[in-house]
């Protein structure tokens, strides 16, 4: 009675829980505003792609300890929450946008460096998009400057680096100047509502999902065992049949 007395007291009590829900996080971006933001393939400083043009965007998932998983055009991949500033907005040209060609025969390259595998040959009138540059191997003797970029290859999208030195025209990359109001990172904290601001079918699902665990437990505690009359055995017939009588009253 004391269990059954308690359960139904804290049921009293769950109006006034706050309870938290994951809040639908609608598409958030966040701004590169600075040079050296690395788009990394893991959550690690030492995986980096390639370094992201400044003043533009990428598009935030979630948040995964010092890193955002975001994706960069079709790029999906990490960024430093340090590196960049989460905003409360859509950019109209989130990702920066350019092309540009090869003037000699070349290899798209797994890293940037001549002696990593090629991914793909590469000819002068293969169209290149352009994703950020990273320092490499130094091809020439000033320049060590390589191009993160995609091709389509066969009908199939390749990507890899191609060295600076070797490109035909890189069409010149605009300071993107759109702005939006600034997002704390407790965007990704679930979201706390109140109890008495929920539907009566959310209460109700709520209110038998934490008490029905508990009436089973009383309920298994406190009824009744079972008494199982077990038939009386032969011998024990036989006693109860069995008397005895005086003879001398014969």
């Amino acid at each position: 009675m004391k269990n059954l007395i308690l359960i139904l007291f804290s049921l009293t009590l769950l109006p006034n829980f706050n309870i938290a829900f994951a809040e639908e996080i609608p598409d958030l971006y966040a701004k590169v505003q600075s040079n050296g933001v690395y788009f990394y393939s893991m959550p690690s400083q030492t995986s980096a792609l390639f370094e992201i043009p400044s003043s533009y965007f990428v598009k935030v998932e979630s948040a995964i300890d010092d890193f955002y998983r975001a994706t960069y055009k079709d790029q999906t991949g990490y960024v430093k929450k340090d590196d960049v500033t989460l905003m409360k907005g859509v950019p109209t040209k989130p990702f920066a946008q350019s092309n540009f060609k090869v003037f000699t025969p070349y290899s798209l390259f797994e890293y940037p460096n001549t002696s990593s595998n090629a991914i793909a040959s590469i000819s002068t009138q293969t169209n290149l998009t352009y994703y950020g540059t990273k320092i490499g191997e130094q091809v020439s003797s000033t320049n060590n400057v390589w191009y993160f970029c995609s091709a389509i290859i066969d009908g199939k999208s390749k990507f890899g680096y191609v060295f600076s030195g070797i490109t035909d025209y890189l069409s010149p990359i605009e300071t993107n100047t759109e702005s939006f109001e600034r997002v704390s990172e407790q965007i990704f904290e679930p979201k706390a509502e109140e109890f008495s601001n929920l539907t009566t079918g959310t209460k109700v699902i709520l209110i038998v999902s934490i008490a029905l665990p508990s009436v089973l437990i009383l309920y298994f505690l406190i009824k009744p065992n079972r008494i199982t009359l077990q038939p009386k055995s032969k011998n024990e017939k036989r006693n109860r049949d069995y008397f005895e009588f005086d003879e001398t009253k014969l």
